[in-house]
């Protein structure tokens, strides 16, 4: 009788066991809920604005190139300082100059700001003690090409 019972006690403990084993699988193949949101919120946010990008190895640094249609460069660059696309863009002129223009800043790390201006092509130089960021809007068609890197010294 006691054989009975200490394999009945082991057969219920075995098998209590296993179903935790069974759940603790199903919870951690479930994704979570706040990580679904969270990225089909950022898909939402760079979807329409973005149009068609493409992420840019460079030495010593990174960019990333976008195509964006049916618009023109002040829409753009509007859009950057809008979305604040470029760290510190809050420090860009409220409207693209005609000329070249260079801004002193000498805030957040940011020493200056460079604009080289162009027909059909706008090139913005962030000079930072540690590296530069570059923007360039440029004008195809009825297309604009913006580019954005990001350089280390």
């Amino acid at each position: 009788m006691k054989k009975i019972a200490f394999f009945a006690l082991l057969a219920l403990l075995f098998t209590n066991c296993k179903k935790n084993s069974s759940e603790q699988e199903l919870e951690s193949a479930k994704p979570k809920a706040d990580t679904v949101t969270v990225a089909k919120e950022e898909i939402k946010e760079e979807s329409p604005e973005e149009g068609d990008c493409k992420d840019i190895e460079v030495e010593m640094g990174s960019g990333r190139e976008c195509i964006l249609k049916d618009t023109d460069i002040n829409q753009v660059y509007q859009n950057i300082i809008k979305n604040k696309e470029v760290d510190e863009s809050e420090y860009y002129l409220t409207t693209l100059p005609t000329e070249k223009k260079s801004i002193e800043i000498n805030k957040d790390g940011l020493m200056s700001i460079d604009y080289e201006i162009t027909k059909d092509k706008v090139a913005i130089s962030m000079n930072y003690a540690g590296g530069v960021t570059e923007v360039t809007l440029e004008k195809i068609d009825n297309t604009v090409k913006r580019s954005i890197y990001h350089y280390a010294d």
